[in-house]
Order: structure tokens, then sequence, then C-alpha cells
């Protein structure tokens, strides 16, 4: 089947699921409003219950999760981070959103945190609407840099042109994102001399000069009282690295959606050490998800050792630029192939399972199992049959009310290992 043939019956399968959103940048690029299956968008009604999945308790070394744990007991007087990692099960920050959402509601914390400067899945995202100039240059560790750009915490960097733009604005969809008053913009190679124009609200424009650096430092812009919108203006900084902001307001918990599509998660050891050092200065992870796994499922394998073993690359390095941090890996999902006139799960999956389960064994993180959490063998139907439905008719990605299913269930997992070491 061609691939013209694919993209509009997947075209089709998403104007025809529930809630359909499109956000919009005022850029050339606009016709990326939509993304498929690893090209599929989501639906974007929100889900707040459901009896589907079931509770999962996180296993492998869940002593590791000490570093996240021990730094909630201080989230009423500090800000602590979570990365979420992961392919395009979580595009449009899904169950990214929702985990978020539950944690902030626990322990704190308001805002979307880390945004890039633009992003694949912008005209997914209902947490944060980005719009932005089409004369952006950007390198990424799933698309090409040619130049050898330093790579930044989500994968990616920015370069600007004279004028660029950037604006984001929330979201109505929960208490935390309604608004924020502080912006982290974080940079490297500024010379000193560019400076960066800023409007909350559209209302009156304020400047702030670059430090010069040649490490990644952020610049922080404040409002003086709670906003709904920030535009950031670049002057003169046509040399300089960007890589996104972060929305914040006030100690607490904040959840970074890192969304890489169509992988496997093996390129993360392309992000430098240098580089996810100076991020680790400022963000501090105290807890990083790897939420991939389906991308390498192929009928011609007959295991999955091949990634066990650069997987556990991926972990160590993310343990040397980030010491502090606690890892937890959580394992591919149900999905489905057609056999006659009905679904039944890729027999691939179990194999992948094994060796995700290795991977979190072998290299002393937490695993949890969303294979399972969905209800085991089998389950990605019910999930598409669903009212409203929980996953698109790929079989193999969720749609939000199936990411706040997920992310409902993964925090209770959390939160449970949590009061379990306390």
């Amino acid at each position: 089947m061609s691939r013209l043939i694919q993209s509009l019956i997947l075209f089709v399968m998403i104007f025809s699921s529930n809630g359909f959103y499109a956000n919009t940048n005022t850029g050339s690029n606009s016709g990326r409003d939509v993304y498929l299956c690893e090209e599929a968008a989501r639906d974007n009604v929100s889900y707040y219950g459901s009896s589907y999945g079931k509770k999962v308790p996180i296993t492998g070394d869940v002593s590791q999760l000490r570093y996240f744990f021990n730094a909630l007991k201080l989230s009423k007087s500090s800000r602590i981070r979570v990365a979420h990692y992961g392919d395009s099960i979580i595009l449009g920050d899904v169950i990214s959103e929702g985990l978020r959402e539950n944690l902030q509601a626990k322990f704190g914390g308001n805002g979307a945190g880390f945004v890039a400067i633009n992003t694949d899945d912008f005209g997914m995202r209902k947490t944060t609407t980005i719009k932005f100039s089409n004369d952006w240059n950007e390198a990424s560790v799933f698309k090409r840099n040619p130049k050898n750009w330093p790579l930044g915490i989500a994968g990616n960097v920015f370069m600007p042109s004279a004028n660029s733009y950037v604006q984001y604005e929330t979201s109505r969809l929960s208490r935390s994102l309604k608004s924020f008053k502080n912006v982290y913009l974080y940079y490297k190679g500024s010379n000193g001399i560019g400076s960066v124009d800023f409007s909350f609200n559209s209302g009156g424009t304020q400047s702030k000069k670059l430090a010069s650096t040649d490490r990644v430092k952020d610049l922080l812009v404040t409002s003086s009282s709670d906003a709904t919108s920030v535009k950031l203006t670049f002057k003169s900084c046509t040399n300089t690295y960007f890589y996104g902001v972060s929305l914040e307001n006030g100690n607490g918990i904040y959840v970074d959606n890192f969304p890489m599509k169509g992988q496997s998660g093996i390129m993360l050891v392309d992000l430098t050490q240098p580089v996810l050092k100076e991020f680790s200065s400022l963000l501090d992870y105290k807890l990083i998800i790897l939420n991939f796994g389906v991308n390498v499922v192929s009928p011609e394998y007959n295991d999955y050792v091949w990634y066990e073993k650069k997987m556990e690359k991926v972990i160590d390095h993310f343990k040397s630029a980030f010491p502090n941090a606690s890892i937890l890996i959580v394992s591919a999902g149900d999905k489905s192939v057609k056999k006659g006139m009905s679904f039944s799960t890729d027999p691939q999956i179990a194999l992948l399972l094994k060796s995700q389960k290795l991977i979190a064994e072998k290299s002393k993180v937490a695993f949890w199992n969303l294979y399972e959490a969905m209800g085991g063998a089998n389950a990605m139907e019910s999930w598409v049959s669903a009212k409203p439905q929980l996953a698109l008719k790929d079989y193999c990605h969720l749609t939000s009310e199936g990411g706040k299913v997920v992310s409902d269930l993964l925090s209770e997992a959390l939160l449970s290992a949590y009061n379990k070491a306390k």
C-alpha cells in the first residue's frame, strides 16, 4: 500500500476519533498540525476515571527510586523535576499531562514545565499552545544534525534568525496549567551581544540581555502577576543555541514531556555527557522515565538481546549525567495485529517485555509493566472499542482519554511505592 494511501486512511481515522484538536502556528510548517501513528494523532477529551486497566506495582530495583522519593519530602521548599522520555505513545503530552496533574495535586507545583522552542506535536498539545515564526533553524537526535550542534535535554536544538519569535499560551485543562509567573529560557553559546524581548499576556514589551556563556544557561523572566501567555522575540541571537522554556509558578513537581516519534530510545546516547551535565546542574532531575519499546518490534527477531545491550548503555549514560536521579523503565503496552476478522496481541510483545524486564534487572533500576496495567493479552481490542475510546484504531496508540487511564495507574503505582518506602 502506498504511503499516500496509508496517510489518507490514518487522516480519516484521526478525524473520526473523539474530540480532535489542532493547534496552530504562523510559520510555513503549519501543515504539521496533524501527526500520524508514529504518525497518528490523538483525541483531546479529558478522562476522569475508568474501569479499564488494573493496578500493577512497580518492580525491579525499587530502592533506586529513593532519589525521587527523598526529593518528594521536600516538595514544599524546592522544585522537583521528572523527565518523561518516550516514543509516540506520549506525543501531545499524553500520559505526561495526567502524571503531572496527579503529582502536582499532591505535591504542589503550577505550570507545564519544559517546552521546546517548537515540537513535532505542537498541533496535538492541549496543555500548551505554541506559536512560532517560520525562520528557525533546527537540529535533532531523531532528524538531522549535519553541523553537529549541541543537542539539548529534549533531543533538539534551535537557532533563530534576525527576529525569530516563539509564543506559549496556557491551557484551562487543569488548575495547575492555568497560569505561570516564571519563564526560564535555556540557551548556550551566547557571545553576550544578543537580547530577548518579552511580553506577558500581550502587554508591554521588556528586554533582557543574554549572558556571555559557552555552557547551557537559563535566563529568568518574571511576570508581576499570573500570566497565561508569554511571547519571546530574539534580537542579535543568530549564533546562539536555544532549547526551550520552562513555565513555572512556585515549588513542587514539574513533569517534562519529551516525545521522540518513531524512536526506540537507543539514540539517547547521542545526547552528549557535557551538555546533559550542564542541564543537570540547572534542572536536577529526580526521576527519569524511559517509555519506549514498541518501535523495535519485528517478526524477524527471535529475541531482543541487541536491544537490551543498547538500552543498558543508555541507562549508564543517564546515570553518569544525572547521578542523583531515579530511573523508571515503563514497558511497551499492548499492541494488536489482525488475524482473520479479529485482533490479538502481537506475539513479539512477550519477547520484548522479557528483554525490558532484564534491562531493568541488569541496570538496577525500577520497572513498571504497562502491558499488564492495560489488562495483559488482547487488552488493546477492548481499549479501542471502549466508549469513550481509549486507543486508536491502529491498535497501537492511546487516545488522550486512554493516556489519562495510564497516567492514573502509573501515579498510583509510584505513590504506593513511595508510601511503602516511608
